[in-house]
């Protein structure tokens, strides 16, 4: 058998060794790491009483995470996100593209922040009065007029009228 079912005693390779040596598990059975294992072994072995080096972890920060994070402070969530559809980027990603875009016309970034959030006010502003003015053409308010007009048209239907054979 593979010596011990205890994680203390042996790694996970030594036990899959011993379960191959042993026969009690075959050959195509084996898991698809252990090829990549073998090949490819580690310098120090993964055992359970090893000691984790004592590295000191840098923080990396972007400048875009501080805009991200300044952004997310004031406007919150935007709810769920596709990440897998890149056809539309997100809130966040518009309000960064705008913030490179304007960064230079500023030496201050908390005016640079409410310049960005203005800008992006006015744009949206623009886009919703141009989906007012054909707000006429879209699907909705077809959708929206018929349903209004089938409630205006009130048509009554006679039992005699219809049970009559003409």
């Amino acid at each position: 058998m593979a010596s011990s079912r205890l994680e203390r005693i042996g790694s996970i390779y030594t036990r899959v060794r011993g379960l191959l040596r042993s026969g009690a598990l075959k050959p195509e059975d084996k898991p698809v790491w252990y090829d990549v294992y073998e090949a490819f072994p580690p310098k120090i072995e993964p055992c359970f009483g090893r000691k984790a080096p004592d590295i000191t972890i840098r923080n990396i920060f972007y400048q875009e995470d501080i805009i991200r994070a300044k952004f997310y402070e004031r406007f919150g969530s935007p709810g769920l996100i596709s990440l897998t559809d890149n056809r539309f980027s997100t809130p966040c990603q518009k309000f960064l593209e705008k913030y490179k875009e304007m960064e230079k016309d500023f030496t201050d970034e908390n005016e640079l922040f409410e310049a960005v959030v203005k800008a992006l006010a006015e744009e949206k502003s623009l886009i919703a009065s141009n989906e007012q003015k054909s707000s006429g053409n879209s699907m909705a308010s077809m959708f929206t007029s018929a349903v209004n007009n089938k409630a205006s048209q009130k048509s009554t239907i006679n039992v005699a009228d219809v049970l009559s054979e003409k």
